[in-house]
C-alpha cells in the first residue's frame, strides 16, 4: 500500500504550552495549540464554496524530548511553522454526570499532529496581527496530504436545509515511520475521517467504496459536538461537550479499486456497436 501523511501548519500559539514531566523531572509530552486558516473548499468544477477561510486550531502533541524543549520555548501569540504527521488514537474520555457527578469514561477517538519540524518565525504578535499574517499565508497555514484505503463504504447526507451535500468516510493511511513517543512502537496506521461537501461529495459517494485507495489533499477541520452518554451509576443521559477533527479536501485523487460507471456504461455502448458493424 502507498504510504503519504504529510502535514504543514503554519499557525499563531493560542495559550501557553503545556509541558509534562515524570517524579524523577524527565519531560514526558508537551501539547500545543495552534490557529490556523483552512483555504474554502472547492466543488468537482473548481469553483470556491463557502466562499470564505476557515479558522480551525488543532492539536501539537509529542513526547520526543527534543521537540518538548521546543515547544516549551513558545510563548502565547508566537507565529510557527510545523511539519508533521496526522495522528489518531483511540482513548477514554472523561465525562462527568450533571444529575449525581459521576465521573464516566466513554470510548473516544483522539486526533492530533505529532510535529517533525517546529520553528517560530514571530514572537508574541497581538490577535489581529497574527490574523492578517495568517491571511497572507494562507495557502501554506493548514495543509495536509493523505494516501489512505476506505475503511468502510462512504456514507452520504442529503439535508434540504442546508447549501450542500456531504460525503464522510474513513482511511487507513500507513506513515513512513516509526513515532516512537506514542506508546506503542508498533503501529504506524493512522484512520482519520474525511468530510467532503457539494460535488465533491456527490463524486466521493459515487465512486467510493470500501477497500478503494485515495489521494487526498485538504486541511483538517476541528469542531465541538456534543456528545451523549448514559451514566453509570444513576442511569441518567446527559449531553457533554466534545471536539471532532477531520479532513476537508481541497481535492480528491481516485487511484485503485474505485468506481467509474460512467465508463463501463460508455465500454458497453461500444462494444454494442462494433457488434452491428460487424
Amino acid at each position: 500500500m502507498a504510504r503519504e501523511n504529510f502535514v504543514l501548519l503554519h499557525g499563531q500559539i493560542q495559550s501557553l504550552p503545556k509541558v509534562y514531566q515524570s517524579a524523577e523531572g524527565i519531560l514526558t509530552r508537551a501539547i500545543l495549540a495552534v490557529k490556523v486558516l483552512r483555504r474554502p473548499y472547492l466543488n468537482g468544477n473548481g469553483e470556491v464554496l463557502g466562499g470564505k477561510l476557515h479558522i480551525d486550531c488543532p492539536i501539537i502533541m509529542t513526547g520526543n524530548e527534543e521537540m518538548i524543549r521546543k515547544i516549551a520555548q513558545m510563548q502565547q501569540g508566537d507565529m510557527v511553522d510545523i511539519r508533521g504527521v496526522l495522528t489518531t488514537r483511540e482513548v477514554l474520555k472523561s465525562t462527568i454526570c450533571k444529575k449525581c457527578g459521576a465521573k464516566n469514561s466513554v470510548q473516544g477517538n483522539s486526533v492530533y499532529i505529532t510535529p517533525i519540524y517546529l520553528c517560530r518565525r514571530e514572537e508574541r504578535l497581538d490577535t489581529m496581527a497574527g490574523f492578517e499574517l495568517l491571511k497572507e499565508r494562507n495557502e501554506i497555514s493548514n495543509v495536509v496530504i493523505l494516501i489512505g484505503n476506505l475503511c468502510r463504504p462512504p456514507q452520504i447526507y442529503n439535508d434540504e436545509a442546508v447549501r450542500f451535500s456531504t460525503c464522510q468516510y474513513q482511511i487507513a493511511t500507513n506513515r513512513k515511520f516509526h513515532i516512537r513517543d506514542t506508546g506503542a512502537a508498533d503501529v504506524r496506521t493512522d484512520y482519520p475521517w474525511i468530510k467532503s461537501f457539494g460535488a465533491q461529495a456527490k463524486q466521493d459517494a459515487m465512486r467510493l467504496q470500501e477497500g478503494a485507495t485515495i489521494y487526498v489533499n485538504g486541511g483538517i477541520q476541528t469542531r465541538e459536538v456534543a456528545r451523549t452518554t448514559i451514566c453509570e451509576s444513576c442511569g441518567e443521559e446527559y449531553i457533554w461537550k466534545d471536539t471532532a477533527s477531520e479532513i476537508v479536501p481541497y481535492s480528491v485523487e481516485y487511484l485503485e479499486g474505485c468506481l467509474f460507471p460512467e465508463r463501463e456504461a460508455k465500454g458497453r455502448e461500444g462494444g454494442q456497436s462494433e457488434e452491428i458493424s460487424e
